[in-house]
């Protein structure tokens, strides 16, 4: 009888030891959180902000055929279908109304490009943001958020 009494005892003490262990981690974890937070000053409302559902909206442009600056007599065209992600409901009636303004600063960008440009390793990401910044700037505010090629052909 002793000796079960022992036993019980000893498995006891593991017990409260695995639960002070399980504890002090947590409590080590959720300072470690906290410091993160407060050394760099991110808000928890910036973090739910990430999470909350936008709803996106896609207007679709024309194809366009373009020449690639090239270097002597070769000409190189560019055929591509352009797509422009908005946030906004209210901004599909002012891309709708400066489609023409939009086609002549996707058609200018475009331009610009020679096929080496495109083609290299991030060419076509960088073009995204040229043609993304320069159609915000050409409506006066940040209207697109993305710019999609749905076709890309270089000839």
């Amino acid at each position: 009888m002793a000796q079960e009494e022992k036993q019980k005892k000893e498995k006891k003490k593991p017990n409260v030891l695995v639960i002070i262990i399980v504890i002090m981690s947590f409590i080590i974890m959720v300072g470690s959180v906290a410091m993160v937070f407060i050394a760099t000053d991110i808000k928890i409302s910036d973090i739910m902000a990430r999470f909350q559902k936008h709803e996106e909206f896609v207007m679709p442009m024309d194809s366009y055929v373009v020449n690639l600056r090239t270097e002597g007599k070769k000409t190189t065209y560019l055929k591509a279908n352009v797509s422009l992600l908005y946030t906004n409901e209210d901004h599909a009636a002012v891309l709708t109304n400066k489609t023409s303004q939009l086609r002549d600063v996707i058609i200018h960008d475009l331009m610009e490009y020679t096929p080496e440009d495109l083609l290299k390793e991030g060419g076509l990401a960088g073009a995204k943001v040229k043609i993304k910044a320069s159609i915000n700037a050409a409506l006066g505010e940040d209207v697109v958020a993305e710019v999609y090629f749905t076709e890309f052909l270089v000839q």
